[in-house]
């Protein structure tokens, strides 16, 4: 079954407009991504579909901000029906666009329609000044890779990312316990130092990791309560100098928890699992939800320790950019 039909029979590359087109990316998502997505974005999906189901008023009720006109990005439309798609968008850093995904229906690939969306975004990012634009791809897509090389794209790093079923129960900590203290809002900047550990910047660019993402304190406890998520920060010093942190999240929409583990590259061996094991002691007293957790750099290796406690991988996504400025080309 292809992508939902729209509203006029148009065909070919044409800008998104959510209120025509949004139903139908979000079939092409499912169907392009299943069972390569986490929790947040099947929710994320969720909430698009409702959105793009009720209209006007799913938008509003679901926080959705239609962007009609502003070219978050591109659709391929053939007989009536999205089959194609590219998103884009800044990034957090200035002179950075960033490129969410690129999807094909399966009935319509080989055809040389991701090829030409893909062409079409860089133009895009090009005329609005882009300095350059960044993408994430699954390794395993080799065809999506080999696209994006001949395009001009180069990884800048990867990042592992893995999953606890809801339907496990997490194991209890077989190391000792850290001496962790909470985090305040004076850790924010070590925490954000530690957040870039062992990463290149186009790779912290790529990957959006930014200073108001690593904040902790009671203000944004309280912030994440009001938005629908209990979140906690655990710190470990040394000498009084920050040398990890453990953030954990729980998300009461979709039913998500989340471990965050930072710590020096130097102490990483010796602090991360022991960080890890912190954070599943503190999950093993809340509900038993899917649980997620994010290894970039250097932090892939501390997949055998999560894998130990029953997470699997779901995906290891490259993060790949190109410098704009050349004439764009497909070979």
């Amino acid at each position: 079954m292809v992508a939902a039909a729209v509203g006029r029979r148009v065909e070919g590359i044409v800008p998104f407009d959510p209120f025509r087109h949004l139903a139908g990316v979000v079939e092409l998502m499912l169907h392009a991504f299943r069972g390569g997505l986490g929790p947040g974005a099947r929710y994320t999906l969720r909430r698009m579909k409702r959105a793009a189901r009720w209209g006007a008023w799913g938008f509003w009720l679901w926080g959705i901000e239609p962007q009609a006109g502003s070219a978050p990005g591109f659709v391929w439309v053939d007989a009536g029906h999205v089959v194609g798609n590219v998103s884009l968008r800044r990034a957090a850093s200035p002179g950075g666009w960033m490129i969410g995904n690129v999807a094909v229906h399966a009935d319509w690939q080989g055809r040389g329609i991701g090829r030409a969306l893909l062409e079409k975004a860089l133009e895009t990012a090009a005329q609005q000044g882009a300095a350059w634009i960044g993408l994430e791809v699954d390794e395993k897509s080799a065809v999506a890779r080999r696209m994006y090389e001949r395009t001009g794209f180069v990884p800048v790093g990867a990042m592992l990312e893995l999953v606890h079923s809801a339907a496990a129960s997490l194991p209890p900590p077989s190391r000792a316990p850290l001496d962790l203290r909470p985090g305040r809002a004076a850790d924010s900047a070590a925490l954000y130092q530690l957040a870039q550990e062992g990463l290149s910047r186009a790779h912290c660019e790529t990957l959006e990791i930014r200073r108001s993402i690593y904040r902790a304190g009671w203000e944004v406890q309280l912030g994440g309560w009001l938005e629908g998520c209990r979140e906690s920060w655990e710190i470990c010093e040394r000498d009084g100098a920050v040398i990890g942190a453990l953030r954990v999240q729980s998300r009461w929409f979709p039913r998500w928890h989340n471990l965050e583990v930072l710590a020096r590259e130097t102490e990483l061996e010796r602090l991360g699992p022991q960080l890890a094991a912190a954070g599943l002691s503190i999950l093993a007293h809340r509900r038993p939800w899917e649980t997620t957790t994010a290894l970039p750099g250097c932090r892939e290796a501390l997949e055998p320790h999560f894998t130990a406690c029953g997470f699997r991988r779901l995906r290891r996504l490259v993060q790949m950019r190109r410098y704009l400025g050349q004439k764009v080309t497909v070979r």
